[in-house]
């Protein structure tokens, strides 16, 4: 059995002077299943504009890159952190930010290479002689030899002007230090997409959270509502009283009022949760699972500290700046050094460009040495060795965060584990107790009061069962990402 093909549709303007648009509908390379957009040809027209496109499939095929459908009633986390790695905005930018350090590079390079220009002039000139420090020659007669003011004559030179750098020991060190701005903005990068990633798994984590204490709440709203009917029939049988039927029925309003809440904060946590994946507010999602407990084992302290040193792009992000840092020490050094360059030009020279053109060149080495910049230097080096100062305590102090990162996300991972061990089990204790405190109100040897004491412990205690077990699956995400795992987590 074939399946189905994947077609892509493609609308592309014949020409930017026509009003025209060709649709096409490419399902593989080289197969075309539609041509629309060209209203009044021929048939043999539309058949050629199909070859031609026919042509052009494979091209188009590459160039669109189909994005992957998700059924967004049935989202996974694994499909939520996708998601988000696609259509986040602030994660985006920092592609942008990537392609700005290497601008920055190649413009630091770029001094380091030739340089060639092209330059050409055709003048007509007058010059005052004794303006360019000639003396007035007297000749027979006592006359001037020659006039004071020359001309006006024709002058005419093109040029093709090169320049090429010997030895610049400050722009290769810029240079250097533009290569690891590149390499810390691509980390940085990396960062981002670990902080959307838990970002997103927690988001997720809460929405599934919200999603259990809301069915909690109409569990409970279901639950009152029996109580409150069993109630009215003891009523009706002699055995509870009024104040029984208005106790059950106050509750069945706190039940409900609380189901209010519960929807309220389901919505909001979906609206935070489509604001990381770029989805649109008013976009409808259900999540494909539940907030659920699994234990499982965690690493030591020694083994998480030391992956979390070799993998987290904050350390990495901070030695590319520190590396940058002293690169720019260097750079500040070295301007009191000589610059060393190859200069040369060459081209015709003449009265017109056709008239009395002779070739000529100039061949020389310049070298350019400060002597005296008022202090300009000496600031320029103190700036750079202060940033440098800085950029290795931001580095020391982002170890240190790591670290505490660490042991943080493991404690939070243990003592989660044990609150959802004791809420489970406070959880059956009050169905329990609940069971036992309706049955002594059916046999009407107590009244309804302890039903809904032991309903309140009931609430409270699916509750705190619902927070710690959210509080577990956040914890085991904040521990992958203190450990520099938080692509992995979800997938």
């Amino acid at each position: 059995m074939m399946s189905a093909p994947i077609c892509v549709v493609w609308k592309r303007p014949i020409h930017r002077l026509l009003p025209l648009a060709l649709t096409l509908v490419v399902c593989q390379p080289g197969q075309v299943l539609a041509v629309d957009g060209l209203p009044g040809l021929t048939l043999q027209h539309q058949l050629s504009a199909a070859v031609l496109v026919m042509a052009a499939a494979p091209l188009a095929s590459a160039a669109v890159k189909p994005t992957a459908v998700v059924n967004m009633q049935d989202l996974s986390l694994r499909q939520a952190l996708t998601l988000a790695l696609e259509r986040n905005l602030q994660f985006a930018q920092t592609l942008e930010e990537i392609e700005q350090a290497r601008s920055f590079l190649q413009e630091s390079r770029s001094v380091l290479g030739p340089m060639v220009s092209l330059t050409g002039s055709q003048a007509n000139v007058t010059a005052n002689l004794r303006a360019q420090g000639f003396p007035s020659v007297a000749g027979p007669g006592g006359k001037p030899l020659f006039a004071t003011l020359n001309g006006p004559y024709n002058t005419f030179d093109a040029r093709l002007r090169l320049t090429q750098a010997v030895f610049d020991a400050n722009h290769s060190h810029l240079a250097e230090s533009s290569q690891r701005r590149v390499q810390q903005a691509e980390h940085q990068r990396l960062a981002v997409r670990d902080q959307l990633l838990i970002a997103t798994a927690l988001a997720y984590i809460t929405a599934q959270q919200s999603d259990a204490a809301l069915a909690a709440a109409q569990a409970n709203v279901a639950l009152a509502n029996e109580l409150g009917k069993l109630a009215r029939d003891q009523r009706s049988s002699g055995i509870a009283t009024g104040v029984d039927v208005a106790r059950a029925e106050t509750r069945v309003a706190q039940e409900q009022l609380a189901l209010t809440q519960a929807r309220s904060d389901q919505a909001l946590s979906l609206l935070r949760l489509k604001r990381l994946l770029g989805l649109p507010a008013g976009e409808p999602i259900r999540l494909a699972s539940g907030l659920d407990y699994e234990r499982r084992p965690t690493p030591g302290v020694e083994e998480a500290v030391a992956k979390a040193m070799a993998q987290r792009q904050e350390i990495q992000m901070e030695d590319a700046r520190v590396s940058a840092a002293e690169e720019a020490v260097l750079a500040a050094g070295s301007e009191g050094l000589p610059v060393v360059a190859l200069e040369a030009d060459a081209g015709p020279s003449g009265i017109t460009p056709t008239q009395t053109v002779y070739g000529t060149r100039t061949v020389g080495i310049s070298v350019s040495v400060p002597l005296f910049t008022n202090g300009m230097l000496d600031a320029h080096r103190d700036r750079a060795k202060s940033l440098l100062r800085a950029a290795r305590m931001a580095q020391e102090d982002t170890r240190r965060q790591v670290e505490e990162d660490v042991h943080m996300a493991l404690l939070a991972v243990g003592t989660s584990a044990e609150q959802v061990q004791v809420a489970q089990t406070t959880v059956t204790l009050s169905e329990r107790l609940l069971e036992l405190a309706r049955d002594r109100f059916k046999s009407g040897v107590a009244d309804n009061l302890e039903v809904f004491d032991a309903l309140t412990a009931l609430t409270t205690a699916q509750s705190r069962q619902i927070e710690a077990t959210a509080a577990y699956n956040a914890a085991r995400a904040n521990m992958y990402a203190a450990m520099g795992d938080s692509h992995a987590f979800g997938f």
